[in-house]
């Protein structure tokens, strides 16, 4: 079912009155018409292709990283998967002659050419037993992980920090850029707002039906996929799949009939609820290792902990206006940069449970 939406014109007046200040404004009309919101993201000329390349090409890389818990990776083919060189694609061999790359959208991209030399580095230690001081792997009946000398599982690093440094940081920065674009000429069937707009949902990672009541299966081609799958596996109790997709519907509804007001709300309330699915996430990883049923179990408490790691730096990129203080940002980063093995075995766990409190606090989490 369609929704329609409309506004009157005194408050668009009113509302454009108080605005006019701003030189950035796009003018917007005294009379917006009545315009329908659809639920189902089939906008005229959408595409998002690019970015759900991307999504597609971190899915595989981070494939590829994970297998070093039985074989012995290489830090140069997984920098081919980053730069989509020499054909490394095969779950989806288009994908390697589309021009696209993860490495020019990722801030911060060193960090992650580093995270390859350490994975592969640890895959040759992976029948050793890990210690505190020395990669190896931890196990606890047929739970396995391979670990660092600290405890971080690299593939965990990549796969939750390019979510952040990639299509987070992407999304909300491109969401930032919208109300500055060009609503006018049509290129291709849509302006360069609608385009922008599209690369961001594109960014999400969930299908054009998306529904956040469903169960996706595994094995659903069109399931919701990086950002998409933790809408409903870390943001369901704050209904983050439901206000996000919902939001990206009706500001893109939006644009179409000039209603920039509407446009910039639903900026506000995609970024605010983003970012606090990226704050449920780092809370239930940061939770999982103080939970009784997880003391004495190291993959558990170690896995938890390196999601955590990369959910913790995707922060970096939060919004301008983000209620995380840069204090407070520092002290998550020193808490979960802080060798597990100490980590686990604080009396209390004070530092894990300072991190879950901060969280907590700032973002209205249970």
């Amino acid at each position: 079912m369609k929704i329609q939406y409309f506004k009157s014109s005194v408050f668009i007046a009113l509302a454009v009155a108080g605005l006019a200040s701003c030189k950035k404004d796009k003018v917007q009309d005294d009379v917006i018409p009545p315009y329908e919101v659809p639920t189902t993201y089939n906008f005229a000329g959408a595409n998002y292709t690019a970015s759900t390349q991307r999504v597609k090409m971190a899915l595989e890389l981070n494939s590829y990283l994970g297998t070093a818990l039985n074989a012995t990776i290489t830090s140069t083919k997984a920098n081919d998967y980053f730069n989509n060189t020499n054909n490394p694609f095969t779950t989806d061999a288009t994908l390697n002659a589309s021009g696209v790359k993860l490495a020019d959208k990722t801030a911060d991209a060193e960090t992650f050419t580093g995270y390859f030399v350490e994975q592969a580095a640890n895959s040759t230690k992976n029948a050793i037993e890990a210690t505190n001081g020395s990669a190896g792997y931890v196990i606890k009946g047929t739970s396995k992980r391979l670990v660092s000398a600290i405890g971080l599982e690299y593939n965990q690093a990549v796969a939750k920090g390019m979510m952040g440094a990639l299509f987070f940081k992407e999304a909300i920065n491109i969401l930032n850029s919208v109300p500055d674009a060009n609503n006018v000429t049509v290129t291709n069937g849509t302006t360069a707002m609608q385009r922008s707009w599209d690369e961001a949902f594109g960014y999400l990672g969930v299908p054009v039906d998306y529904n956040p009541d469903k169960t996706y299966a595994n094995t659903d081609a069109v399931r919701p996929l990086l950002w998409g799958g933790y809408l409903a596996e870390r943001g369901k109790g704050i209904e983050a799949g439901k206000i996000i997709f919902n939001a990206f519907l009706k500001g893109r509804a939006a644009i179409g009939a000039k209603d920039y007001l509407v446009v910039k709300e639903q900026i506000t309330i995609i970024q605010a609820k983003w970012e606090q699915l990226v704050a449920a996430a780092a809370l239930a990883y940061t939770t999982i290792p103080t939970n009784s049923v997880s003391v004495g179990d190291l993959p558990t408490q170690f896995h938890a902990l390196s999601e955590g790691y990369g959910f913790i730096s995707c922060f970096k990129y939060r919004p301008a206006n983000s209620k995380l203080t840069d204090a407070n940002y520092q002290k998550l980063k020193a808490t979960i940069g802080t060798n597990f093995y100490t980590l686990i075995n604080e009396a209390n766990f004070t530092k894990l449970v300072e991190a879950q409190n901060i969280l907590k606090t700032t973002y209205g989490l249970n």
